[in-house]
């Protein structure tokens, strides 16, 4: 039987299940990550969650909010089961089951635009220009594959047939 990992990139949201060779120590994961310093974290008592350990950096475009760590997670992130010590072995939770403790999180900017009764500091009004830009965090649940075909649709809100 072949060893899995699930594989969660926060860039594209897909969370899926990939090979991990047996035996090797930690190069795969390192591999997977593409990272050279790499953090565990426990996901559960049985699983450990491994992640690049410089993944917040200034320049982020995407990051993952895991419910059971008080900080955002940067990079990718690779569920197996064991304590982070070898052997490392597949998950026995389900990935759907994995999913649902993570957010897949971005930074959007939405344009404020100037109104007409809004004024300059020379009294021009100017309604449509650009005023500001608000900064908000989108969160969206991870996609699933299982490594063969998708698990949810792209919204992420049914299985598919």
């Amino acid at each position: 039987m072949k060893n899995v990992a699930y594989l969660l990139d926060p860039e594209t949201t897909l969370f899926r299940t990939v090979e991990v060779a047996d035996g090797t120590g930690l190069a795969p994961i390192f591999s997977l990550l593409g990272c050279r310093l790499v953090q565990m974290i426990r996901f559960d008592d049985s699983h450990a969650l491994f992640l690049d350990d410089e993944g917040l950096r200034d320049g982020i475009t995407a990051f993952t909010v895991f419910a059971s760590y008080p900080q955002p997670l940067g990079g990718k992130i690779v569920l197996i089961r064991g304590d982070g010590s070898e052997p490392h072995f597949s998950p026995s939770i389900k990935i759907e089951d994995a999913a649902v403790h993570f957010k897949c999180c971005r930074p959007v900017l939405d344009p404020v635009f100037v109104t007409a009764d809004d004024a300059t500091p020379k009294g021009l009004i100017l309604p449509g220009a650009l005023a500001d830009l608000k900064v908000r965090i989108e969160q969206r649940p991870p996609m699933l594959m299982d490594g063969r075909h998708d698990v949810y649709r792209a919204r992420g809100d049914g299985l598919n047939s």
